[in-house]
């Protein structure tokens, strides 16, 4: 599809609509914009598709024998004539549309999902290992060929089944010329599965369209939805969204597994000293917890895991969420809709009305909520939220941007945490090699920083023959193993900077220091460490390389 409009093309067919109304005026029938109508399929089932395009009739809702249609010209033999055959089965309602609008909306008889049959589709599999043999890659790297053998749910089937198998967080159809490429984000990384033709990723966009419930026959404008299916006796949700391109739409799907999605703090990879820290913050019963980090960074995987903590039965906890991405026993969760004018400015007053204890907020992007959420945590509730900022100190820069006055910022956060996740070194293939710190100065500053809060890492520093210091780390294998599907890593945990609020640092923000002023008292006087430090404390423990710390931290 040329995404370039024609202005003559486009004059043309607003002639046309206004045409249609005319007649539609006319005749006395109401008037219809087909083509940007949302088509269920299912009111076309048993219909045949030749005899509604000679007849230019395009049947387009249905509820019992109440039947609407769209036509173009009510008067015409062939219309009237079909018309007259359906009236024998159905109440019908006619409305009147433009000839290229019905020619435009006929598309959706491409979908071929008009004729669904029910196939048998993979549910099962072993989720305890990660891929472990050469065999089983060889068998996804296979995917193409099997793709083009299935029915289009059972291939969109194999890919779901596929993603849960690799552990992807991220499904994507993205087209490239004259085909699909098929690429799954593993471990924060899009990884390029297979090439799918052409044809074939026609239906499969299709097929995905229809069960996330979007408009199957529009495809100029983006949209968004959620399918789910079944794995392992539990539902997967993915939410999904196109987006308009020259060829086809290309789609992201996210895959929402709540199996995945709450995680003991020790497994998210937090420490003992950083645990410590989150329980005594979000034991209190008011103030604001707040994460810090760019999207894909695990601030909801971490304000789930807190909120789990603190879900006991004598607390009413309500969430605002755009959208829920997990289910969570015993709390009252709404997702905001901006389409009905439910945003989290308006949420949030709604939400304050319910008797809550503890508050989530999915993220603070304005003044208002900002306002709200503040107040909120002064006046006797526990608030957790996120914000979009590089660092946790940088929280309190960006909520004075948004209008909030310092002294409520100071009186109001319990503590800030800024998150990042970096992929775990795969053990069976890591090489080791050893780094002289007076060659990596950062990296010198860095473990001399670590080695205050942690003396038991001084271990980790060597004196080599020369008098000169170094640590041995693991660097990730170039080819991999089958284990980690030759990326040289598995698996993702977070790294993190703990800024917790004290009397003397709320005495400083009320006092209006500057972001560097907070940072470096909290540098000097606290066991503060920022995120490039706590990810080379991970490379010292040998749970992940430098060059992904700095690929997320540097």
């Amino acid at each position: 599809m040329d995404l370039t409009i024609d202005p003559v093309s486009q004059i043309n067919e607003d002639f046309e609509e206004q045409e249609a109304q005319s007649r539609a005026k006319l005749w006395g029938f109401p008037y219809i914009d087909i083509d940007k109508f949302p088509i269920n399929p299912d009111v076309l089932k048993g219909m045949n598709k030749q005899s509604l395009i000679d007849a230019n009739v395009l049947p387009f809702f249905r509820n019992k024998k109440r039947l609407k249609v769209a036509v173009v010209h009510p008067v015409n033999r062939e219309t009237q004539s079909f018309l007259d055959t359906l009236k024998d089965f159905f109440d019908i309602e006619i409305h009147i549309c433009s000839e290229s609008g019905i020619k435009k909306a006929f598309r959706i008889f491409d979908t071929e999902i008009l004729n669904k049959k029910t196939v048998k589709v993979q549910d099962s599999f072993d989720e305890t290992t990660r891929l472990d043999s050469t065999n089983q890659l060889f068998e996804f790297q296979q995917l193409e060929e099997k793709i083009e053998k299935l029915t289009v749910k059972q291939a969109l089937n194999q890919i779901e089944i596929t993603a849960m198998k690799l552990r992807a967080s991220d499904i994507h159809l993205q087209p490239s010329d004259d085909k699909v490429v098929l690429r799954f984000r593993i471990d924060g990384i899009l990884k390029d599965i297979t090439p799918i033709k052409l044809d074939i990723a026609k239906k499969l966009v299709s097929r995905i369209k229809y069960d996330a419930g979007m408009r199957s026959n529009i495809s100029d404008i983006p949209q968004d939805g959620h399918l789910s299916f079944l794995a392992n006796g539990r539902k997967i949700d993915l939410r999904v969204s196109t987006l308009p391109t020259e060829t086809i739409e290309s789609i992201v799907m996210r895959v929402l597994d709540s199996r995945r999605g709450i995680k003991p703090f020790h497994e998210l990879g937090f420490d003992t000293r950083i645990q410590e820290t989150i329980n005594r913050v979000i034991s209190k019963k008011t103030g604001m917890v707040l994460l810090t980090g760019p999207t894909g960074s695990g601030k909801t995987t971490t304000l789930y895991a807190m909120l789990s903590e603190v879900n006991t039965p004598d607390k009413k906890i309500v969430t605002l969420e755009d959208p829920i991405e997990y289910h969570l026993p015993n709390i009252t969760q709404s997702q905001v809709d901006e389409k009905r004018d439910y945003n989290f400015d308006t949420g949030l007053r709604a939400l304050l009305r319910h008797d809550p204890d503890v508050i989530l907020i999915g993220e603070i992007r304005d003044y208002n909520v900002a306002k709200l959420a503040t107040e909120a945590s002064l006046t006797g509730h526990l608030v957790f939220s996120s914000l979009h900022t590089n660092s946790s100190v940088g929280a309190i820069t960006r909520l004075r941007n948004l209008g909030v006055e310092s002294f409520n910022i100071a009186s109001s956060i319990n503590a800030i945490f800024a998150q990042r996740l970096v992929r775990q070194v795969c053990p069976d293939c890591a090489r080791k090699e050893k780094i002289l710190l007076q060659k990596h100065p950062q990296i010198k500053d860095a473990v001399s920083d670590i080695t205050k809060v942690y003396p038991a890492l001084k271990s980790k520093i060597h004196q080599n023959s020369n008098g000169e210091e170094e640590i041995s780390v693991l660097k990730s294998s170039l080819n991999g193993c089958d284990k980690c599907i030759h990326t040289g890593f598995i698996g993702q945990k977070a790294i993190c900077e703990t800024f917790e609020i004290t009397d003397e640092i709320r005495q400083m923000i009320s006092a209006e220091s500057t972001e560097i002023e907070i940072l470096e008292y909290v540098k000097t006087h606290t066991n503060f460490l920022e995120l490039f430090n706590d990810g080379i404390r991970q490379v010292l423990l040998g749970q992940t390389t430098i060059g992904e710390v700095y690929r997320v931290a540097g």
